[in-house]
Parts: C-alpha cells; sequence; structure tokens
C-alpha cells in the first residue's frame, strides 16, 4: 500500500505542476524521473516477491524493463548532461595564477 500511496502522491503532484506550468510544456525533471521508475521498480519487486513462478517473474521484469527503456534512456542523458555541466563550471576557461613565490 505505501508504494501505491507514493505512486498516488507523485501523480498528483505531477498533475498540479502541469496545470500550473501550461499542458505539455513542462519538461521532464531528472529527480521526478528517477522517483518515477524507482516506485515502479519497487512496485515490480513487491509483486514478484508474492508470486512464485520464477519464469513469470523473470518475463515480467524483462518485460516492464523493455517497455519503460525509452524513459531510462532519457534519463542517462539528463544525467550525462548533468555531470558534463557540473564538469564546465569547474572548468575555468581562464588560466589561475598559481602559488605566490614571495616568501
Amino acid at each position: 500500500m505505501k508504494i501505491y500511496n507514493l505512486a498516488q502522491q507523485l501523480a498528483e503532484q505531477q498533475k498540479e505542476d502541469e496545470d500550473e506550468e501550461g499542458r505539455g510544456t513542462k519538461e521532464m525533471q531528472t529527480k521526478e524521473l528517477t522517483d518515477i521508475l524507482s516506485v515502479i521498480g519497487m512496485a515490480v519487486e513487491m509483486l514478484c516477491d508474492i508470486d512464485p513462478d520464477l519464469e513469470r517473474n523473470s518475463a515480467v521484469k524483462r518485460g516492464i524493463r523493455l517497455m519503460l527503456n525509452p524513459y531510462y534512456e532519457i534519463l542517462q542523458e539528463k544525467m550525462k548532461k548533468s555531470r558534463k555541466l557540473t564538469y564546465s563550471f569547474f572548468m575555468s576557461p581562464e588560466p589561475r595564477p598559481g602559488p605566490s613565490s614571495a616568501i
């Protein structure tokens, strides 16, 4: 039930955000995407925990992962961009002065 409640809260939050910003204008945010994929992953694990059929468990996990693959790819791209931005932020285009040699 906790996962259902969390998924419901995420859906309500997303709907509120869309209403505030207008339909179709909001870009997926990394944290939101990560949270949603995490909730789905936990729900799949809970489902597999109560199902003793290992073959079916594997098929369900593969199928859901395949269906969600476009979102995982989006998340990976966003994370790569974030790392590049962080790295470029710390890289200064101008040389920094070295330590002073005055004693």
